[in-house]
């Protein structure tokens, strides 16, 4: 009668070659697994902040118009950058476009950004569901003001100067058919959460004489919105501007407005 398979398993010197045991193996097995997800977890903790901010500097390189654009993200933990969770974003930006405008600089800091992740790894492209909050700066020279208006048929050969409170320009306008010199003194303001018009206070010709109000309804609406801050995909909102000399400086906000913020 032949013995039993476990008697021969364990009889000595029978030839036969066995494996570990199954319970032997498995702490093993076991070891290994955790070792390989510590390690992927690890892998993809140091690559979520690189491969987070290229994507996103790709994507506001597009919307920007430039590739001056320097990016930071900060989240933890750091694989939630996979599904679009931001803790902190940073972003500069140099000779940018924003709509028409051409822009000196901007910079921003938002917390807790929620974009979209498909689209942010897949296509390089920058949607943001919400913000909790943040501010951002857009600097605005002169010369970014006079590019814009020299492509407006109203006004031509136009000269920009800022001052404090005041925007000024010097140019060419057509009064009944006639082109003249003109200088056109006005302000800017903040209309609404994403647009920034110009305020024209006066049009004077030939050194100081008065035009008509219509010639100066159709400058402004030639000219305005100054600058659409809704084309920028950061859910920001405008909230105040300031004229200096040379330059203009607009404040943004972003996350939910302010109950009096809304009842403005």
């Amino acid at each position: 009668m032949n013995p039993p398979a476990a008697s021969i398993a364990r009889r000595p010197g029978n030839g036969v070659l066995h494996s570990a045991p199954a319970w032997r193996r498995r702490p093993l097995a076991l070891w290994l697994a955790a070792v390989g997800l510590l390690a992927a977890a690890l892998t993809a903790s140091l690559s979520a902040p690189s491969v987070a901010g290229t994507a996103l500097q790709i994507a506001l390189v597009r919307s920007f118009g430039t590739s001056d654009v320097t990016v930071a993200v900060r989240t933890w933990p750091a694989p939630a950058l996979w599904w679009g969770n931001i803790g902190m974003l940073s972003v500069t930006a140099r000779s940018l476009r924003l709509g028409r405008l051409d822009v000196a600089a901007f910079d921003a800091t938002l917390r807790h950004v929620d974009v979209d992740a498909g689209l942010l790894y897949g296509r390089r492209q920058l949607a943001v569901r919400s913000v909790a909050g943040g501010t951002a700066r857009v600097l605005v020279s002169a010369d970014n003001l006079a590019h814009l208006l020299t492509d407006q048929p109203v006004v031509r050969q136009v000269v920009v100067h800022l001052r404090p409170g005041a925007m000024v320009l010097d140019g060419t306008v057509t009064v009944f058919g006639v082109d003249v010199p003109a200088t056109v003194v006005g302000h800017l303001v903040v209309r609404d959460a994403a647009h920034l018009d110009l305020v024209v206070d006066r049009v004077t010709v030939m050194g100081g004489l008065p035009v008509p109000p219509d010639v100066t309804d159709r400058l402004a609406a030639a000219i305005n919105p100054v600058l659409d801050l809704g084309r920028l995909p950061l859910n920001l909102r405008l909230t105040g501007v300031g004229i200096g000399d040379g330059i203009v400086m607009l404040h943004a906000a972003a996350g939910p407005a302010s109950a009096a913020a809304q009842g403005r």
